[in-house]
């Protein structure tokens, strides 16, 4: 039998090189807004209640989603050509389980290796998670957005709490993919 051995830091990311994130625009007006989603519970619905806060607000153009075909795993290759091809800012998420969590901001750094100023979502219970896999490739001040009780760390809300909380993170958001004014 043979033995697989998974490397969380092999990717597109050289830690020995020095982690530089994406530069930000100015503001969201004209972006396309990626969303990286891995399923987790409800937040589908909170992270499309979210482009539409940012839509309406910041005048974010257009959206390209991709819903992952599990919470741990990357997108598909096709999956992720077609979202670097077309989102300018992005978020990832929902990190509410370890796996899940890593796996998130994985997704966030690689796309700010590959020019795309991202942010994960985060539940604050997984934080610890997040910021080591963030050592792990050099960036451990990497900005995230996090999601506090007494929302579920596992994403099981109602549509209006799903729905509240991307009124919630919506400045956070803006704020991580945008310059600092």
């Amino acid at each position: 039998m043979a033995l697989a051995i998974l490397d969380p830091t092999n990717g597109s990311i050289d830690a020995a090189s020095g982690f530089v994130t994406a530069p930000r625009p100015v503001a969201l007006d004209g972006q396309t807004f990626g969303i990286m989603a891995n399923g987790l519970g409800d937040s589908e619905i909170m992270f499309d209640a979210l482009y539409a806060r940012l839509a309406e607000a910041d005048g974010v153009s257009d959206v390209v989603k991709v819903v992952k075909a599990s919470v741990a795993v990357p997108p598909y290759p096709e999956e992720w050509d077609r979202f670097i091809a077309s989102a300018t800012v992005a978020v990832t998420g929902l990190g509410g389980c370890g796996s899940c969590s890593t796996r998130s901001m994985r997704d966030a750094l690689d796309l700010e290796a590959a020019g795309i100023p991202a942010v994960c979502i985060v539940h604050t219970a997984l934080v610890p998670a997040v910021r080591a896999m963030a050592r792990l490739v050099g960036c451990p001040d990497y900005p995230i957005v996090t999601i506090d009780y007494p929302h579920n760390p596992t994403g099981v809300w109602t549509k209006e709490e799903a729905l509240a909380l991307a009124t919630e993170i919506a400045p956070a958001v803006r704020a991580r993919l945008t310059q600092p004014s």
